[in-house]
């Protein structure tokens, strides 16, 4: 074959929605730049002149008062840049002191809490109209947790495309097919768990540690593996419980081409299951309505999460990792999201790339309320969200790295009047996946091609 192509997109408009997420100096079009837009969405560009500025012993000074006078702090923590560190009402930790320590900050603003402004589209006000929207004990616990687990970075190593671990073909949908067989198990697993949980009743979580071991063994040997299990896969179970096994799947997938650890991995794994089982808490008439929902059934779905926590409460050997995820898997970049509206730097990395998985296997799967929507246009859905803010870009490009935007078992139509389906991801060139071409039958021929090569056909239909 000749040389690779750069990355392009096959239309204009696409291009441009590429450009936007996968090159963050391109500036918007006609507006401000990427950076400026995401610095506004992480920082208050307008400094309040009621703001203070105080040192991180006069901090220390204003937790020990609050902690003898058995109150929580009254003002919000911004860092000298801006970003919320920890909202009003929180309780700060010697373990936050410490992060702070870490990261070299001597300094901190803090100002009066605004009132609170969720986004219109997910307004969810308590019965008893508390400022801070939904909140338990628990909830707040773990965003005084959070507060300081945000101050430690994450590192990522993206995977360059010729440094992925790839099988044979023939090795690759072999283990596939076994895949979709520890699919369904562990589906089955999570339904168990969910049914046996009693209250004050701790139960274990071997179980779905060894399936997701398992999993992470199979990212390790080829990076394509996990979503072409989710590609082929049946639901036999719940809609919720092969949702939870595919999410976890696209997310450890997103995980490893991410370079991120097997612990790392096994906890976002671990997450991406357990994320949605507080819906079990959701009215089944609510949750599996054949139409749209009333404001009010959408404020019972915006409570699971809450309902996922206490849950995770009776479960034993459970990473603190795996209640981030779950509290913050539906909250979004530009806090159109729930149950708190969090945004920016406010969010866990992991439950970032939860997030996405999340909403592509939502979007992918049939509902009693609408049609499974094709994989091409899910993941053009998430480009053009990422591009306007909704989802961290960095979460988005890694997403595309790792499905490509004609996702990993779908099947697109190629510029020489072929059929094929996808098998594989090229990182950086996501419009130019590696496919097998079909039969008119519909079966593999066997021929495989890398779609990023110059003499390649090129993609002109997503089916």
């Amino acid at each position: 074959m000749g040389s690779k192509k750069d990355s392009q997109s096959w239309e204009e408009t696409l291009d441009r929605e590429l450009a936007m997420v996968v090159d963050p100096r391109t500036p918007a079009v006609n507006t401000t730049t990427d950076a400026q837009e995401t610095d506004s969405a992480l920082a208050d560009p307008v400094p309040s002149q009621d703001d203070q500025f105080i040192s991180v012993e006069q901090l220390r000074a204003e937790v020990y008062e609050a902690v003898r006078q058995g109150r929580a702090l009254s003002l919000d923590v911004y860092d000298e840049a801006g970003e919320l560190l920890l909202p009003a009402g929180s309780r700060i930790t010697r373990w936050f002191l410490g992060r702070l320590r870490e990261r070299g900050i001597k300094r901190v603003r803090i100002r009066s809490a605004p009132p609170y402004r969720p986004a219109k589209s997910v307004e969810v006000p308590t019965d008893d109209g508390r400022r801070d929207g939904l909140h338990t004990p628990i909830s707040r616990a773990l965003d005084e947790r959070l507060a300081g687990e945000l101050l430690r970075p994450v590192v990522y190593r993206p995977v360059k495309g010729w440094r992925r671990p790839r099988l044979p073909i023939d090795d690759l949908k072999g283990r596939a097919a076994h895949g979709v067989k520890r699919h369904a198990a562990t589906s089955a697993a999570v339904a168990d768990l969910c049914h046996a949980l009693e209250p004050c009743r701790r139960k274990p979580v071997d179980g779905l540690r060894r399936s997701v071991d398992h999993f992470v063994d199979m990212a390790a040997v080829d990076f394509d593996l996990l979503p072409l299990i989710v590609a082929m896969q049946q639901p036999e179970n719940e809609y919720l419980f092969d949702h939870c096994v595919n999410v976890a799947l696209i997310s450890m997938a997103i995980g490893s081409h991410l370079g991120l650890d097997r612990e790392r991995i096994m906890e976002i794994g671990l997450g991406g299951l357990l994320h949605d089982i507080g819906m079990l808490r959701v009215p089944s008439s609510i949750r599996q309505a054949p139409r749209e929902l009333t404001e009010r059934e959408w404020r019972e779905i915006h409570r699971h999460p809450l309902h996922t926590l206490d849950m995770l409460a009776d479960l034993r050997g459970l990473p603190q990792t795996v209640r981030f995820i779950s509290y913050q898997a539906h909250e979004r970049f530009n806090g159109s999201g729930y149950p708190r509206h969090r945004s920016g730097r406010q969010l866990h990395e992991y439950a970032k790339i939860v997030s996405l998985s999340d909403m592509y296997t939502a979007m992918t799967s049939k509902r009693p309320f609408r049609p499974a929507m094709p994989p091409y246009i899910a993941a053009r859905t998430i480009l053009t969200d990422g591009a306007a803010g909704k989802f961290d870009r960095a979460a988005v490009r890694a997403f595309l790295d790792t499905l490509s935007l004609f996702p990993i078992g779908s099947r697109v139509r190629l510029s020489d009047k072929s059929t094929a389906r996808v098998l594989r991801a090229n990182p950086g060139l996501h419009t130019c996946p590696v496919v097998e071409e079909l039969a008119e039958d519909g079966l593999p021929t066997g021929r495989l091609i890398d779609l990023s090569y110059e003499d390649a056909p090129r993609v002109i239909q997503a089916i």
